[in-house]
């Protein structure tokens, strides 16, 4: 039978060769017939060969039609199978991951025309930023707190992210939801736009005790500058003194603020005369009230024998006081302001002042460098509004709110390198990467560091350095809880309602200390860059007080998470993903377990291989009735359900896998009996691997599945950080990240860097 399969793959192929067939070129001729037919007829045609058309499917025939790139649907059809794991089939016998490599290259050559040696970046779709992203973002250039989730409409996902470009669109009414919240971040950076007023200012004509010495007043000797003011309204001045002093002695001028008798504070005058420092304090008046303000000079020094004159006298000089309006609510953006603007000291804002702003904002809004005609655009728009008879600070609040809502700062353009290229991709510029970084590690703006090095070029020259900085920085929160929130599927924690009756002891304070524990568990093993084995095998855990007590841990604890280590009894319970309470709970029913969901979980998120959707009309498992004759078991039940030869194949992998977490109950409790009778948590796959209970399940994980969860991983993480789903342009990517593990150690962070690094990261079509 081999013999007559070949004779008719070299007709076959002889035939596609005077077709003009660009695959029966020498040498890929012989790929077909040396390499890929035998791993074909070992591993496939038993089911779609020789006449079998298993699913309606016949990979020899398939074959026979020729023209592959005109069944590209089939062909991917094929491809995602056998990459996704899904074919062969769990009970027969599994090709090497070399095979698995071999036969996707020449589907890929054959069918997509496509050369898996030379890595495609792929395209990604113009982003918009996310609810998450935006509060971020805003939170991270202005200072200044929003609440995103409340305000917006909920991001549509994709590929099981809401980082994908595809489906984050921009309707009508997220337009103007986007004109509200700019108004809403200006109002809480800048404030009310009336509030700039004059400070009042006294010159040295103006101020009391001491002598004039040209601009100055100066205290040759101990004595107070006295300063009379009115206060019309009641509350919190502020004062700046511009102060100077000539130095002699051990130790700088001092002066001491008293105002209406009581001290305020003791400044160390560090500038010497001429050149002054300003030195500002607070106080608070009463309306309509007169508040004497003293400015003391305590600490004098005299020494007419040191033999340089200009150490022999210790003097305070002043040359201006500035006492600000008292408004509460201009203290209150004060930090806000200065951040955009600068010193801030109340006075009405220049022209030129504001212009400065944008020229160093706006690039730092739009997240790239910005050329004189992109900025030029931006001032006429100020000037523009400063014709229409509105203030400074009013034109500057209307041009960032005009910025806010441009498509530059929504969506999150990227630039390429100006470098020449033969290629049909370009490398990201330095700005570009550090986008795409900050946004895949921290959701937000490229911070100071970043920037800077984007500056300077140095950012892939320092890329490791700088991965490691971020990881360590707590902006890394936002990794963890976004990635980790949508990859383990996190988020629907908030969504399950276990049966109250049943679980009274699942609280909404349990409910978050779960999720807490899974996130402050990713974190620890990211920061500390530990081995990938310990997400399953791990003999500790993230613990506080609420959840220790609930696991019936022993002992005290803290109500901050902390790591503990489990010995003992608790060692056989706990320990790794599969015994966090979190993930037991979100794969359960509102009533019982669900080792259906907890094999599909597995199966999903750390296997990369998803089952098939069930057939339409499926039953969901009924709970047992009361005054029934006989109540089954759960795994009973679940025989029954299976028995239908369709859906066996799925559930023989699924349930088996769940069937080993059943020691826990629907809200991640451990227990040893449902009902009455004896919990069984053995499984069996259909390929014959046997384990019984939590601790083998994830021993058998680590030890025959550990590349598969690499895989898993990197994959998610590379859907995440690009906002887009894979296709076979990117398996080579992935699968040159998990093979620069294959005889190592592989820990978390390093997978993160490895992504980084990759191609598909730095470069773009």
């Amino acid at each position: 039978m081999k013999f007559v399969r070949k004779f008719f793959w070299t007709v076959g192929i002889f035939y596609f060769a005077l077709l003009g067939f660009s695959f029966a070129k020498e040498g890929k001729r012989e790929l077909i017939l040396n390499e890929v037919l035998p791993l074909l007829e070992e591993y496939c045609y038993d089911c779609h060969g020789d006449g079998a058309q298993k699913g309606d499917f016949a990979l020899d025939e398939l074959i026979s039609l020729g023209k592959f790139e005109d069944h590209h649907k089939k062909w991917d059809r094929v491809w995602k199978n056998i990459y996704n794991r899904n074919m062969p089939p769990a009970n027969v016998l599994q090709p090497s991951d070399h095979e698995i490599s071999t036969i996707l290259s020449w589907v890929e050559k054959a069918s997509f025309q496509f050369e898996p040696d030379q890595i495609d970046p792929g395209h990604v779709v113009l982003r918009r930023l996310n609810r998450t992203e935006y509060e971020n973002t805003v939170k991270d250039l202005f200072q200044v707190s929003i609440d995103a989730n409340n305000y917006f409409p909920a991001d549509d996902t994709g590929y099981g992210f809401d980082t994908i470009g595809e489906v984050l669109t921009l309707s009508p009414l997220l337009m103007e939801k986007y004109l509200g919240m700019a108004e809403i971040v200006m109002e809480k950076t800048l404030g009310p736009v009336d509030d700039l007023q004059e400070p009042l200012r006294f010159l040295v004509d103006d101020i009391g005790g001491g002598t004039k010495r040209g601009n100055y007043r100066v205290l040759p000797t101990l004595g107070s500058f006295i300063i009379s003011h009115p206060s019309e309204h009641g509350g919190i001045y502020e004062v700046k003194v511009h102060a100077s002093a000539s130095r002699a002695g051990d130790e700088l001028a001092k002066m001491q603020v008293n105002v209406n008798g009581k001290k305020i504070k003791t400044f160390s005058i560090d500038s010497e005369y001429p050149q002054n420092s300003i030195f500002t304090f607070q106080f608070s008046a009463k309306e309509k009230a007169i508040n004497e303000i003293s400015l003391a000079f305590i600490n004098d020094f005299y020494d007419p024998k040191n033999k340089n004159p200009k150490l022999r006298d210790r003097n305070l000089y002043i040359n201006e006081v500035k006492i600000c309006f008292p408004n509460d609510i201009a203290l209150k953006f004060r930090d806000s302001r200065t951040r955009l603007l600068g010193e801030w000291e109340t006075e009405k804002i220049e022209d030129v002042h504001v212009l400065k702003t944008l020229e160093k904002w706006l690039p730092r809004i739009y997240r790239m460098p910005l050329d004189e005609k992109e900025v030029y655009r931006h001032k006429a728009f100020y000037f523009m509004k400063r014709n229409d008879g509105i203030s400074g600070v009013e034109a500057l609040r209307e041009t960032f709110k005009a910025a806010m809502i441009s498509p530059r700062f929504i969506f999150r353009e990227e630039k390429k390198s100006l470098q020449k290229s033969n290629s049909n991709y370009k490398q990201l510029d330095e700005f570009a990467l550090a986008h795409r970084m900050s946004y895949f590690l921290w959701s937000s703006v490229p911070d100071d560091g970043l920037w800077g090095l984007a500056e300077k070029g140095k950012l892939r020259a320092n890329l490791h350095q700088e991965f490691n900085r971020m990881v360590s920085n707590e902006n890394i929160d936002a990794f963890v809880q976004n990635f980790c929130g949508q990859w383990l599927q996190l988020r629907d924690l908030y969504l399950v309602n276990p049966n109250p009756e049943q679980f009274p002891k699942f609280t909404n304070k349990v409910r978050v200390s779960m999720l807490r524990e899974t996130e402050e568990f990713f974190k620890f093993l990211l920061k500390q860059n530990l081995p990938v084995d310990l997400l399953l095998g791990a003999n500790f855990s993230m613990i506080n007080q609420d959840l220790a007590t609930y696991y019936g841990l022993g002992g005290k604890y803290d109500q901050k998470f902390s790591k503990v280590i489990f010995n003992g009894s608790d060692l056989k319970k706990r320990g790794g993903l599969l015994t966090h309470g979190s993930i037991l709970t979100i794969t359960s029913n509102p009533t019982r377990t669900s080792p259906v969901k907890r094999g599909k979980w597995v199966l999903d998120n750390l296997l990369a291989s998803p089952p098939r959707d069930p057939p339409p009309g499926v039953a969901e498992l009924e709970a047992p009735h009361k005054g029934s004759q006989k109540t089954l078991t759960l795994r009973e039940q679940m025989k029954q359900h299976s028995q239908n030869p369709t859906c066996y194949s799925c559930h023989a992998s699924m349930d088996n896998l769940g069937y080993a977490m059943e020691n826990f109950d629907a809200v991640g409790n451990w227990r040893n009996y449902e009902g009455d009778q004896p919990i069984d948590v053995f499984g069996k796959l259909s390929t014959g691997e046997k384990f019984s209970g939590i601790k083998e399940l994830q021993d058998f994980l680590l030890q025959n599945k550990k590349h598969s969860i690499v895989r898993c991983i990197t994959q998610k993480l590379f859907v995440y950080g690009l906002g887009r789903g894979l296709t076979y342009k990117d398996r080579v990517a992935v699968d040159q990240v998990v093979m620069s593990f294959k005889n190592g150690q592989i820990n978390l962070a390093d997978i993160l860097f490895k992504v980084i690094q990759s191609k598909p990261f730095q470069f773009s079509n």
